[in-house]
């Protein structure tokens, strides 16, 4: 899978905005993980978080987009 690199605004529940940058890779996973999964990069500052989601979630942008918003959201913008 090819590392495209995307960049989306998160309103916090404080009415704050922080630019967050996110992209997909799958080279860090087994030749059978490879097949239906992948890595999802997020990062915040110098704080990278990663999560292993469907190949299927990475192709639709909103829902990446979504899963991007909410992790940031609900770790208060602490990624770290």
């Amino acid at each position: 899978m090819t590392k495209e690199s995307y960049s989306t605004i998160v309103t916090m529940p404080d009415n704050s905005h922080l630019e967050v940058n996110y992209y997909c890779i799958d080279t860090n996973l087994d030749q059978t993980e490879k097949e239906k999964r992948t890595q999802l990069f997020i990062q915040l500052h110098d704080c990278i978080c990663t999560l292993k989601i469907d190949k299927l979630v990475s192709k639709d942008l909103k829902q990446l987009e979504m899963i991007v918003h909410n992790k940031v959201i609900n770790t208060k913008g602490h990624l770290c």
